[in-house]
Formats: structure tokens, sequence, C-alpha cells
């Protein structure tokens, strides 16, 4: 998934800010979900195994941190 569709996707959780959107993300084994709090202002990107979520409240360092996790298995596999 490039940059582009991601921030796409972020601005979609934005404006829709008022509903209750959860993407699940997976990864190799490991599974994400991401939401937009209106009540924070973040997005917030809970790990599904350890329970642990993480706020942001800009698109440019959520964009980076999906980016990372989704092409994380790719570069697994090419390495």
């Amino acid at each position: 998934m490039t940059m582009t569709k991601i921030k796409d996707m972020l601005e979609t959780l934005l404006y829709y800010g008022n509903s209750e959107i959860i993407h699940k993300i997976h990864s190799g084994n490991r599974t994400f979900s991401l939401s937009y709090s209106k009540e924070r202002q973040a997005f917030q990107l809970k790990n599904n195994e350890t329970g642990n979520i993480e706020n942001y409240t800009d698109i440019e360092s959520i964009s980076l941190t999906l980016y990372n996790i989704i092409n994380a298995n790719e570069k697994e596999v090419a390495e």
C-alpha cells in the first residue's frame, strides 16, 4: 500500500470522525486496529496481541508507522 493510499484512508477517518470506523491491519503474524478518537483528537493504533495503544496526533507520523507495518512483511520476504 502506498503512502498516498494510507493518507487517503486516514483522511476518511477524520472526515467521518463522528462515526466509529476501525481498520484491521494484518502484517505477518501481527494484527493491529486503527481508529480515530474525536475525544482525544488522535489516531489510535492498537496492537491486538499486546493490547498496547499508541496515539498519533498528526497524519504524517501515523502514515509512516502504518507504511512500515504494512510493508514489513514484504521486507522480511526479500531478505
